[in-house]
């Protein structure tokens, strides 16, 4: 695993060794290294290790567990020694009495429970030399030794070192200080989180109640408007309409009087046509009297003018819009404030 690690750092550092900033390849937290430090000098949180070891156990026990020496049902579990045990075999495990003192022993229903799961916690061994535990506490630099690494790393640099048992109530009491000062800051932080959202869900409503009355507001000044160009509208269409009104009479009055001038001339023009096509020569000398005074008489009776008495012109000559002072309408819109 050390070595895996290892080749994980060193291709991300590269040959000059400038990176001393890498993230976790499984959580992917940035923990940092020293251009002239290994793996092997990181600290080790030996806390969370115990407890994926325990999880992993505990897992493991709530399947179908069997003895991890003869494959039969087990019924406990040994700390110590790591290994499943059936009943047989738990007791051969307890028959040598150094064991039986000095090994926990756990039943698999015990393993699900907190306060055994203590007894479950293993020791903790160097990193450097695998087979020493790390009994000596550093106060200097703040961590975990084994014999060897006290005596070659902090003693011949005058750091101030004591063995875990000693350290171990004091230690405790500045554990409770740290938990009293993280919470603390865990109520400050919820406190202003809390805040935070209150304000985000003020915000929130502002944004909305400030969106409605713009909306509001824009239906209005389009209303206002609206009204004001219907009615203008309105006024010149009445002006248009009365406009149609004065020239349709004029020349309604001008249709009826020529439509009346025609009907006589076509009345007039059928004894020619008649005589024409069936009329012996007498028949037409006796009718050309008749037909010389209806045309006398249709000279008198036209009308004096047969042009169109107007020309039927209403225009509409719209402004320019591009001229429209939009700006002072949108003006009225107003303005936003607090930002």
């Amino acid at each position: 695993m050390l070595a895996n690690k290892s080749k994980y750092v060193n291709r991300l550092r590269g040959a000059d060794k400038n990176i001393e900033t890498f993230p976790c390849p499984t959580c992917r937290s940035e923990f940092s290294l020293k251009s002239n430090q290994d793996v092997a000098d990181l600290a080790s949180n030996y806390f969370i290790k115990n407890m994926l070891e325990i999880m992993a156990i505990e897992r493991k026990a709530k399947e179908s567990t069997t003895c991890s020496r003869c494959q039969e049902s087990a019924i406990n579990h040994c700390t110590t020694c790591r290994i499943f045990m059936c009943q047989k075999c738990s007791e051969s495990h307890d028959s040598w009495l150094a064991m039986k003192l000095s090994h926990n022993v756990l039943s698999v229903e015990e393993l699900s429970d907190p306060e055994s799961q203590v007894k479950m916690r293993s020791k903790l061994y160097c990193m450097k030399h695998e087979d020493k535990v790390l009994e000596y506490y550093c106060e200097t630099c703040k961590e975990l030794s084994c014999i060897h690494c006290m005596v070659l790393n902090h003693i011949k640099q005058n750091h101030s070192c004591v063995a875990v048992s000693e350290v171990a109530q004091k230690q405790r009491e500045t554990l409770q200080l740290s938990c009293t000062t993280l919470d603390e800051k865990l109520y400050e932080g919820k406190e202003a989180l809390n805040n935070i959202c209150e304000v985000m869900k003020s915000l929130e409503k502002n944004a909305k109640t400030a969106k409605e009355q713009i909306e509001e507001q824009k239906e209005n000044i389009l209303t206002v408007v609206a009204e004001k160009v219907n009615e203008k509208a309105a006024k010149m269409k009445e002006e248009v309409g009365k406009v149609y009104g004065e020239l349709h009479s004029e020349l309604s009055k001008q249709h009826d009087e020529i439509k009346d001038y025609l009907d006589k001339v076509q009345t007039s023009v059928s004894l020619p046509r008649s005589l024409l096509k069936r009329g012996s020569i007498e028949e037409i000398l006796s009718s050309q009297k008749l037909i010389d005074e209806n045309i006398e008489k249709l000279g008198d009776e036209k009308p004096e003018n047969l042009a169109a008495v107007n020309d039927g012109d209403i225009q509409y000559v719209p402004d320019d819009i591009d001229n429209i002072n939009v700006d002072e309408i949108v003006g009225k819109l107003g303005h936003l404030e607090g930002i």
